[in-house]
């Protein structure tokens, strides 16, 4: 090959471009960010539109409608679902994945400002904005103590000041904190005994809190700025405005209102480890490294905690650092094992010089590969990381074939230089064409669509990127360093090693018994298949981890007040503290569930959750699952409550394990079908945490205009509404500003006033004289119900049953469930659709069998190519699907179930790494084959003369991803033995199916390919024997009939 005698004949220029890759590549791997999983654009417009007040159908008809109607005729829009709940509409609209974010969002910007012209007037401007995954929080920092609220929230206010200032953070939101405000509370009888109305207070203060620049004022000399400074500060200042005269005397609002600081109603409460709290979310900028993003952070949090009340604690509640931490340390771990293990067993097989040539391609392949990936732009995350380990073994593949049969020509009186040459040469195509070939099976899954395709779509590249550099090394360096430092080749030994001896007659056996040999290799995959169906594990979607976190989430009745949800938290707090030995902290949230989304988070007094903070493995020693589980059911029994509890999910959204759809036009038909449905799926064994989106009846009071009446009495519909709407809720009147803050001054009924609906009804509205018009005259009060959030998908009302799983698989599960609602009668216009995992479960193993047949094609072209005969081909493949005996094995072996995803892509990788030993072995027959030896003896020889490399390529790619396999490695941070890593839950599944299929694979190279090879030629000669015969007596016949003419 060109490439390879350059490489030689410039040596040095070979050992300055190796010391640039050196340079190049340890730069870029210290200057890589790092993150857990891949920042990958997620292909959601979010449209949310204030409504205050109002109820959720009125919601769902005046906003969410009229929205939606613009929103699905957009180009490229795969689904709408919206939720309407009260004062708030919430559309999300699902793009297909050719739809780039920022034209998304451009078409859904143009459809709503069509929309707006049909929205009430007071509604709030629609907001849109894209679903970024780089919007979650990387920290939470929560800080409490035995200090007042007021220090709290002040203690907060200048850490959040301090940490917006640190490189790399965007934003820090505070929750939990209680919000200062003004609060006037009006006295409805002194308002009426001075003949003064509300309107005349509201109008009052934006009059007198002003702040005026009245523009300049020049006199000889000096120019002066003039401004009118009036903005209200405090409480008092509001207090002694005037707001009229009544009979020459003043009357001033303290005189008919109560003005006094205050804070907002308390939405929420929070608790860390029981003791009240305040948290900072901190968000970081795009782009930014999260590790040393956190590191600045800590940095600023040590100076506030010797700065701070010693009452105050300072404690990260969540660091995503830490886990990116653990899982780069964790595959770094496993990368160093395996190449130790991989070097070792070269030196054993090869001795010192060979083996370290060999050895030495892998870290200038892995330079290479950071050097390329830092150029495209990706980080160094979790999917990147595993699919090194997964090529580590391979990189070496190419160079023990080179090495080894340079040595070979050595061992035949070849100088070092000569044997470079040659034994480069010979087998530089095949070994082209084997590294080609495994790239051809991965490619397809770069073209995998959806959110699991740009997660997954970083393993495929990583891979091609490594291999390309492994085959660039292999071929420019291997020869060049062995025709420098290359040893003594071994003499030849008249007698053979007792394990080649022992793989001639294995050989010998299926060379005389082709037919046999292929017959037992299919029974045995047919037999394996048939047990796999009848004893395997199943098949599951996503693999399942030990998680950190865990939720307990709580949903009470609608219309429970928040101390009464709080009261079921702290009885949740209490039974679950026999379990604080692995928890590291417990996070309580009352009046919202407490998990941050990519959406929004739910909130309402109704609501609470408990966020569960579990120490590392290596602490607790326990499975968090086996915890979890434990906890849902010490909380299934407490009443009033329907309570969830759930792992964090790791890996890209998918949606819960079985979610149910029912969708149709009535809700409350709906209702009663979703009903239905969940009684008959509650008792389905291992299916927990079922859950309707479907809240119960909402408590309302409503008020009836009697429209005439009110009209007679100067008085319309609206003052009606907006009137109740500021005694009850409050009505924001100006600000004012504490520090560099601003707050509310707020206007509302007392407390002790609007206890009662007799409390309402003694409320007086004024009419358009002024005169106050008592709120009896007007209507009347009567209870209510209403739906608390009414869900619809593509402009169909729909209520979901959404479960996970315990103890059994998801597909298992969800099998039982849709059985049994094939039982449930629908009326005309109703239908039950599923979603969630099972959604993007369908679309993943639909592509993935796509992509494994394109890849079969893709490496049948190549080898067509390189070997020009179909005959290889056949033989390659035909090994290519009999070498899924070995993965099947592995997985019964190991008792795993048969993950689409991970198994899914294992089984490709198989495919494309099965194929090389292949072709280096039936490349050489064919050459001994062109040299003039018999077809029996070339098949002979060539199993015999790449026996070792070949059992040296697999050993390397086995022994490569055996830490992975079985969880157990070194830590060579500590220096200490780890178990159960956070990586291996993730990737044990692929790795089995990949060492056992490639460890029968092997097997069947060395046996069965070369009985494939002879019993397929022989026949192929035959059928040309037998045509060439007929062609033969059609000519002899032909030239009968002429003659005999």
């Amino acid at each position: 090959m060109i490439l390879t005698d350059l490489s030689i004949r410039n040596r040095i220029t070979v050992a300055v471009l190796g010391l640039i890759i050196v340079i190049l590549g340890v730069y870029s791997y210290l200057s890589l960010p790092r993150e857990a999983f891949p920042d990958i654009p997620i292909p959601y417009i979010l449209v949310s539109t204030f409504y205050e007040g109002v109820a959720p159908e009125d919601v769902e008809t005046s906003i969410t409608m009229k929205i939606e109607k613009e929103l699905v005729g957009i180009r490229g829009v795969k689904e709408v679902v919206s939720s309407s709940s009260e004062g708030m509409s919430m559309i999300s609209v699902e793009f297909t994945p050719d739809v780039p974010t920022e034209v998304a969002l451009q078409r859904v910007r143009d459809r709503v400002d069509i929309a707006k012209g049909n929205l009430p007037q007071e509604a709030e401007e629609p907001t849109i904005k894209e679903i970024n995954i780089a919007e979650m929080p990387i920290m939470y920092v929560s800080i409490s103590g035995d200090v007042s609220p007021v220090q709290l929230k002040a203690i907060a206010d200048e850490l959040q000041d301090q940490l917006e200032t640190v490189p790399g953070v965007l934003k820090v939101d505070i929750v939990g904190a209680l919000e200062p405000e003004i609060r006037l509370e009006f006295d409805p009888d002194r308002l009426a005994l001075y003949n003064l109305t509300i309107p005349e207070v509201l109008r009052l203060i934006p009059s007198e809190n002003v702040n005026i620049s009245a523009g300049s004022l020049e006199t000889p000399g000096t120019k002066f700025n003039v401004r009118v400074p009036a903005e209200l500060v405090t409480a008092e200042d509001v207090d002694h405005l005037l707001l009229a005269v009544r009979n020459g005397k003043p009357i001033y609002l303290a005189d008919v209102a109560t003005v006094r600081d205050a804070f907002k109603d308390r939405a929420t409460y929070s608790r860390l480890d029981g003791r009240d709290n305040v948290t900072l979310n901190i968000q970081k900028r795009v782009g930014a490294n999260i590790v040393h993003v956190s590191d600045y952070i800590r940095a600023v949090l040590d100076k506030a905690r010797e700065l701070a009340p010693t009452a105050v604690k300072f404690d990260i509640t969540y660091d995503m650092s830490k886990y990116i931490r653990n899982t780069v340390a964790d595959l770094e771990n496993n990368i160093a094992a395996a190449l130790i293990l991989v070097t070792g067993i070269l030196l054993l097989f090869l001795g010192l010089r060979p083996s370290t040539i060999v050895a030495m391609i892998i870290p200038l392949s892995m330079l290479i590969t950071f050097f390329l990936i830092q150029a495209l732009g990706y980080t160094l995350n979790m999917i990147v990381l595993f699919s090194l380990v997964l090529v580590l073994g391979m990189l070496v593949d190419n160079a023990i074939v080179i090495v080894e049969n340079i040595y070979r020509h050595m061992q035949l009186g070849y100088s070092r230089v000569e044997a470079a040459i040659l034994g480069a040469r010979e087998v530089a195509w095949p070994v082209a064409t084997s590294t080609f070939t495994t790239v051809c099976a991965f490619l397809p899954l770069m073209f995998w669509p959806g959110i699991m395709g740009d997660f997954m779509k970083y393993l495929p590249i990583t891979l091609t990127l490594g291999l390309l550099a492994s085959l660039f090394v292999a071929l420019v360096f291997s020869p060049v360093i062995s025709s420098v430092w290359a040893g003594r080749a071994p003499q030849k030994t008249e007698r053979e090693h007792w394990f080649l001896r022992g793989y001639r007659r294995v050989q010998g056996v299926g060379l005389n018994n082709p037919g046999m040999t292929l017959f037992l290799a299919v029974c045995l995959l047919v037999g394996l298949g048939i047990l796999y169906a009848k004893i395997g594990k199943g098949t599951e979607f996503f693999p399942q981890g030990d998680p950190e976190r865990a939720f307990i989430n709580v949903r009470m009745p609608q219309g429970t007040n928040i101390r009464e949800t709080d009261r079921i938290m702290r009885l949740i707090e209490e039974r679950i503290k026999p379990y604080q030995p692995w928890l590291e902290h417990t996070i309580t949230n009352v009046g919202s569930s407490g998990q941050r989304t990519l959406v929004a988070s739910a909130g309402g007094p109704h609501l609470g959750s408990v966020s569960l903070v579990f120490y590392d493995f290596a602490v607790r020693k326990r499975p968090s699952a086996e915890i979890i589980a434990e906890i849902r059911r010490l909380v299934a029994d407490i009443p009033g409550a329907e309570i969830k509890v759930e792992k964090e999910q790791e890996g890209p959204p998918t949606g819960a394990p079985v979610t149910v759809r029912i969708a149709g036009r009535d809700f409350r038909t709906l209702e009663r079908i979703s009903e239905q449905a969940r009684r008959m799926i509650a008792d389905v064994p291992s299916l927990v945490n079922l859950q309707s989106d479907l809240e119960a009846t909402r408590p309302e009071l409503a008020f009836t205009v009697n429209r005439r009446v009110a009209m007679l009495l100067g008085v319309n519909t609206a003052t009606v509404g907006n009137f109740l709407k500021m005694a009850i809720f409050g009505t924001k009147v100006g600000t004012y500003r504490q520090f560099n803050d601003e707050y509310d001054i707020t206007v509302r009924l007392p407390l002790t006033d609007r206890v009662s609906i007799d409390d309402l009804y003694r409320l007086r509205i004024p009419n358009e004289a002024g005169e106050a018009v008592p709120l009896s005259s007007l209507g009347w009060l009567e209870y209510r119900g209403g739906f608390g959030t009414i869900s619809r998908i593509d402009q169909k009302r729909v209520v979901t049953l959404s479960a996970d799983t315990e103890g059994r698989l998801s597909s298992a599960v969800l099998a039982d469930v849709q059985t049994r609602l094939k039982q449930l009668p629908l009326p005309a216009g109703y239908e039950i659709g599923y979603a969630g995992e099972k959604e993007t479960e369908d679309e993943s193993r639909t592509f993935l069998g796509k992509a494994f047949g394109i890849a079969i094609l893709l490496i049948t072209l190549v080898l067509v190519i390189q070997f020009n005969s179909l005959l290889v081909p056949l033989i390659i493949m035909i090994t290519v699907i009999l070498s899924l005996i070995g993965a099947l094995m592995g997985l019964l072996i190991c008792k795993l179930p048969f993950g689409i995803i991970m198994s899914g892509i294992g089984a490709i990788s198989l495919a494309g790494v099965v194929v090389n030993n292949a072709i280096v072995l039936l490349a050489y027959t064919r050459q001994l084959q062109a040299r003039g030896m018999d077809l029996l003896s070339a098949a002979a020889e060539a199993g015999a003369t790449r026996l070792r490399p070949v059992l040296l390529t697999a050993a390397t790619t086995v022994i490569g991803l055996l830490p992975m396999a079985i969880g157990v490695s070194y830590d060579f941070h500590t220096l200490s033995w780890a178990l159960r890593s956070e990586s291996t839950q993730w990737w044990r599944n692929m790795a089995v199916v990949v060492i056992f299929g490639l460890t029968f694979a092997t097997i069947l190279t060395l046996v069965v390919v070369p009985s494939l090879y002879v019993m397929l030629t022989r026949a192929s000669l035959r059928v040309r024997a037998l045509f060439g015969a007929a062609r033969d007596d059609s000519r002899v016949t032909a030239a009968g009939a002429e003659s005999a003419g």
